[in-house]
């Protein structure tokens, strides 16, 4: 079903090819639109096992350097059997002495919840992940909470029963905030049959970004096979999702793909650091963009992401 789709997808840009590179545009660089408010998302090992300080302070001073000032630290996932993975002992301690190096970094913790294996129509299930993420937000001393629900269909009511329960559960000061899933940018107010497994309608993003206060786009896994294709999606998400929510007043940020691992839907060599900031930063100079409602990038995976994908982040988006 996912070659499939993505045979839609390189159709469409196909098809589409000349309207989307030849669309009126601005040729504003990365550092013209970058906020100096990006984000990471970083892997369990800093919350499952103790740090030095000196490590946090090298984590913490990298951050800063490249203008991430949000951080979603893995911390747990559902279990097929039920409850959430011990993998957080020392969230605490970690939270804490991220807060002593870098008191105004976000910290949220990044809860995986894999729907394929999971009841989210459960009420009974759904109370089990609202008690579980209040606990740990404020046993930890976390900023708020990034939940990684996959996979989620166009219309999910159970997801927004979920959005809803959470809220009312944290306290009022904590950030909900969710990795939300790719927009479909073939006249994406429109419903279309079988995208909704895959991508979301405007309608549904606009009900899902009603209930948190910061959207992750994972724009990626795409099954495109050439970074230039993978180019042009990227640059017709933010195109579609700004528009979407043009009137929303969210935190949104761009998922930017530095993954190494070969799947159907992943290609390093068509996703990754350079193609998702062109495309990110072509559909910012596109006439039909509303550039303010894109709030920064945020890359995916930190742990990954060597010294050259770097560079590239501070050439391309930073303007160093």
């Amino acid at each position: 079903m996912l070659w499939r789709l993505g045979g839609l997808a390189v159709l469409w840009l196909i098809v589409f090819g000349r309207s989307c590179i030849f669309r009126p545009q601005s040729t504003y660089p990365g550092a013209h639109f970058n906020q100096g408010s990006n984000a990471a998302w970083l892997g369990v090992e800093w919350v499952s096992q103790l740090h030095r300080a000196d490590e946090v302070l090298t984590l913490t001073t990298e951050l800063a350097e490249r203008q991430i000032t949000t951080v979603y630290v893995y911390a747990s996932y559902y279990k097929p059997e039920g409850g959430f993975n011990p993998t957080y002992a020392y969230a605490e301690e970690f939270v804490a002495a991220v807060k002593g190096f870098a008191p105004d970094l976000v910290v949220q913790a990044w809860i995986g919840l894999p729907l394929d294996t999971m009841n989210l129509d459960s009420r009974a299930v759904r109370g089990e992940v609202v008690d579980f993420c209040a606990a740990l937000i404020q046993d930890a001393g976390f900023d708020g909470l990034h939940i990684d629900p996959e996979p989620v269909e166009d219309g999910d009511k159970s997801m927004l029963a979920l959005l809803d329960e959470l809220r009312e559960a944290l306290d009022p000061e904590a950030i909900l905030s969710i990795a939300g899933r790719r927009i479909w940018p073939i006249f994406p107010t429109i419903r279309w049959p079988f995208v909704g497994q895959w991508s979301w309608s405007t309608s549904y993003y606009q009900k899902v970004a009603r209930r948190v206060d910061e959207v992750a786009v994972m724009a990626y896994d795409s099954a495109l096979p050439t970074s230039g294709l993978y180019r042009q999606w990227t640059k017709f998400q933010v195109i579609a999702l700004s528009r979407a929510l043009a009137y929303s007043d969210i935190r949104l940020y761009i998922g930017i793909p530095t993954s190494e691992e070969v799947t159907p839907t992943h290609k390093p060599g068509a996703e990754n650091m350079r193609s998702g900031l062109r495309g990110t930063i072509d559909g910012l100079n596109d006439w039909a963009t509303w550039a303010n409602v894109i709030t920064g990038v945020a890359v995916y995976p930190y742990w990954e992401t060597d010294e050259r994908e770097w560079k590239i982040y501070q050439s391309l988006w930073l303007g160093e």
